[in-house]
């Protein structure tokens, strides 16, 4: 048997080289693109953001090498002029762009970049006080699976902290948008505003999450939370969270009702349902599920 043997020049080995490189690099570049600009931020061109970050650098290039400009404290808001996916940051686990932006500030306008993972995913205020919240950190638990660190923070009118609250939510496709809204009392004792955000994938069959924090003026307190999961003509999952106040409500108590249905192979007429009610106690500081 002849073996044949194949020699080759010096620039083909190079090439050859090169192509193998990037190759073995290829998984690890299409991660950092799917890091890129989390679509949790809503980076319109025009839209203003917040700071969430206990200080925020202003820097005179996209890169933690260019010079500090100034330092913004949170909830202070920021223009998005253009967002630079050029040059991303990775710290604390997250990839982000920088943005360009602007700003006034005691009546003098400021340029500059800012690094994405410094601003709130959403800023809302009542009576004076600001409710920001952002991610704190990403951590990868598995090879299919990992989670966000977020944070809220009720800030006072001078952006001082009055009080903060930390948990992790299931990060990846389970984190691909978030929303936030204000509820008011509630008819909860004790409690003077209700927050409200969520954490949703883009793909059926994922849940949305939603955490509540009621606010009392000084402190936030956890309230109990619920989740939604659709499959369509497949199944259904929800959870409905009570408050004295709606109807149905009850005096000191928060309800939770829990409806599971599945459908069947029209996917449409419902095969089987089941519902689930839990009860949770307000003390006026913390619920407790009966």
């Amino acid at each position: 048997m002849m073996i044949k043997k194949h020699i080759f020049a010096p620039h083909m080995k190079q090439i050859i080289l090169t192509s193998l490189l990037l190759a073995a690099m290829a998984p690890a570049i299409a991660q950092t693109a799917d890091r890129l600009e989390y679509s949790l931020w809503p980076l319109e061109k025009g839209s203003s953001l917040s700071v969430y970050a206990d200080k925020a650098y202003i820097r005179s290039s996209p890169s933690v090498q260019g010079t500090i400009v100034d330092s913004l404290l949170p909830g202070s808001p920021v223009i998005v002029d253009e967002v630079i996916t050029a040059n991303p940051l990775t710290m604390k686990g997250m990839t982000t762009a920088w943005l360009k932006t602007h700003y006034t500030t005691a009546g003098k306008e400021v340029k500059g970049y800012v690094w994405v993972g410094l601003l709130a995913l959403n800023t809302l205020t009542k009576d004076g006080t600001t409710f920001v919240y952002g991610l704190e950190k990403r951590s990868v638990v598995s090879e299919n699976e990992e989670t966000l660190t977020v944070r809220i923070k009720a800030l006072d009118k001078d952006h001082r902290i009055l009080d903060m609250k930390e948990w992790t939510v299931p990060g990846g496709e389970n984190a691909r948008s978030s929303e936030s809204k204000l509820l008011g009392e509630m008819g909860l004792d004790s409690v003077k505003e209700i927050f409200r955000l969520n954490f949703s994938g883009d793909a059926c069959g994922l849940p949305t999450d939603y955490y509540y924090f009621g606010w009392n003026g000084n402190k936030l307190l956890t309230l109990p939370g619920k989740s939604n999961t659709f499959d369509a003509g497949a199944f259904a999952y929800t959870e409905t969270l009570i408050f004295p106040k709606e109807v149905g409500g009850q005096p000191g108590k928060i309800l939770k009702l829990m409806v599971s249905e599945q459908y069947g192979e029209d996917g449409e007429t419902v095969e089987s349902k089941t519902v689930k009610r839990e009860v949770y106690t307000w003390d006026g500081n913390k619920a407790t599920k009966q």
